[in-house]
Protein backbone atom coordinates (compact mmCIF):
# COMPACT_ATOMS: atom_id res chain seq x y z
CA UNK A 1 0.00 0.00 0.00
CA UNK A 2 1.60 3.23 -1.09
CA UNK A 3 0.90 6.73 0.09
CA UNK A 4 0.17 9.20 -2.65
CA UNK A 5 0.90 12.89 -2.74
CA UNK A 6 -2.81 13.69 -2.47
CA UNK A 7 -3.07 11.72 0.78
CA UNK A 8 -0.12 13.64 2.23
CA UNK A 9 -1.74 16.94 1.21
CA UNK A 10 -5.07 15.94 2.82
CA UNK A 11 -3.27 14.89 6.01
CA UNK A 12 -1.48 18.25 6.09
CA UNK A 13 -4.78 20.08 5.66
CA UNK A 14 -6.41 18.10 8.48
CA UNK A 15 -3.50 18.77 10.83
CA UNK A 16 -3.57 22.47 9.91
CA UNK A 17 -7.31 22.68 10.64
CA UNK A 18 -6.89 20.94 14.01
CA UNK A 19 -3.99 23.16 15.03
CA UNK A 20 -5.80 26.22 13.74
CA UNK A 21 -8.85 25.47 15.87
CA UNK A 22 -6.66 25.07 18.93
CA UNK A 23 -4.86 28.33 18.34
CA UNK A 24 -8.23 29.97 17.71
CA UNK A 25 -9.18 28.91 21.25
CA UNK A 26 -6.01 30.54 22.59
CA UNK A 27 -6.72 33.70 20.56
CA UNK A 28 -10.30 33.94 21.84
CA UNK A 29 -9.10 33.61 25.42
CA UNK A 30 -6.53 36.37 24.90
CA UNK A 31 -9.20 38.65 23.48
CA UNK A 32 -11.58 37.93 26.39
CA UNK A 33 -9.51 37.74 29.58
CA UNK A 34 -12.64 37.56 31.76
CA UNK A 35 -13.05 33.93 30.60
CA UNK A 36 -9.74 32.99 32.23
CA UNK A 37 -11.29 32.75 35.70
CA UNK A 38 -13.75 30.14 34.38
CA UNK A 39 -11.03 28.07 32.72
CA UNK A 40 -10.09 25.83 35.63
CA UNK A 41 -9.26 22.14 35.70
CA UNK A 42 -12.59 21.38 37.37
CA UNK A 43 -14.54 23.16 34.65
CA UNK A 44 -12.55 21.45 31.89
CA UNK A 45 -13.34 18.05 33.41
CA UNK A 46 -17.04 18.95 33.58
CA UNK A 47 -17.01 20.16 29.95
CA UNK A 48 -15.24 16.95 28.86
CA UNK A 49 -17.73 14.71 30.69
CA UNK A 50 -20.63 16.68 29.21
CA UNK A 51 -19.04 16.27 25.77
CA UNK A 52 -18.79 12.49 26.24
CA UNK A 53 -22.39 12.27 27.42
CA UNK A 54 -23.73 14.51 24.63
CA UNK A 55 -21.90 12.62 21.88
CA UNK A 56 -23.13 9.30 23.28
CA UNK A 57 -26.74 10.54 23.33
CA UNK A 58 -26.70 12.28 19.96
CA UNK A 59 -25.00 9.45 18.11
CA UNK A 60 -27.24 6.76 19.59
CA UNK A 61 -24.18 4.67 20.36
CA UNK A 62 -22.97 3.57 23.77
CA UNK A 63 -20.67 5.53 26.08
CA UNK A 64 -17.58 3.97 24.50
CA UNK A 65 -18.24 6.02 21.36
CA UNK A 66 -18.18 9.22 23.42
CA UNK A 67 -15.03 8.12 25.26
CA UNK A 68 -13.31 7.36 21.98
CA UNK A 69 -14.26 10.71 20.53
CA UNK A 70 -12.58 12.62 23.34
CA UNK A 71 -9.16 11.01 22.94
CA UNK A 72 -8.21 12.73 19.68
CA UNK A 73 -8.66 16.31 21.00
CA UNK A 74 -6.84 15.39 24.20
CA UNK A 75 -3.93 13.72 22.41
CA UNK A 76 -3.60 16.61 19.94
CA UNK A 77 -3.58 19.15 22.78
CA UNK A 78 -0.94 17.17 24.71
CA UNK A 79 1.29 16.73 21.65
CA UNK A 80 1.00 20.42 20.77
CA UNK A 81 1.82 21.42 24.33
CA UNK A 82 4.84 19.13 24.43
CA UNK A 83 6.23 20.58 21.21
CA UNK A 84 5.43 24.14 22.27
CA UNK A 85 7.34 23.58 25.55
CA UNK A 86 10.30 21.82 23.88
CA UNK A 87 9.32 18.32 25.09
CA UNK A 88 9.31 19.24 28.80
CA UNK A 89 6.52 17.17 30.34
CA UNK A 90 6.36 19.27 33.52
CA UNK A 91 5.15 22.27 31.48
CA UNK A 92 2.56 20.30 29.49
CA UNK A 93 -0.51 21.61 31.32
CA UNK A 94 0.40 25.29 31.16
CA UNK A 95 -1.92 28.27 30.73
CA UNK A 96 -2.29 27.69 26.96
CA UNK A 97 -3.18 24.00 27.21
CA UNK A 98 -6.82 24.39 28.24
CA UNK A 99 -7.78 27.03 25.63
CA UNK A 100 -6.10 24.93 22.94
CA UNK A 101 -7.92 21.82 24.16
CA UNK A 102 -11.27 23.63 24.16
CA UNK A 103 -10.68 24.89 20.62
CA UNK A 104 -9.97 21.39 19.34
CA UNK A 105 -12.89 20.00 21.37
CA UNK A 106 -15.31 22.48 19.78
CA UNK A 107 -14.06 21.56 16.30
CA UNK A 108 -14.49 17.89 17.19
CA UNK A 109 -18.02 18.50 18.38
CA UNK A 110 -18.91 20.36 15.18
CA UNK A 111 -17.32 17.61 13.08
CA UNK A 112 -19.17 14.81 14.86
CA UNK A 113 -22.48 16.67 14.79
CA UNK A 114 -22.26 17.30 11.06
CA UNK A 115 -21.43 13.64 10.43
CA UNK A 116 -24.24 12.35 12.65
CA UNK A 117 -26.96 14.73 11.51
CA UNK A 118 -26.57 14.01 7.77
Amino acid sequence: MSIGISQIIILGIVIAILLGSGYLGIYILKQNPQFKKYLTTKNIVIISLTYIFAISLISGENVAYGLGSIFIPLIIAIINSLFRNKLKFKKTFDDKFYPFYLGVLVLSLISILTAILK
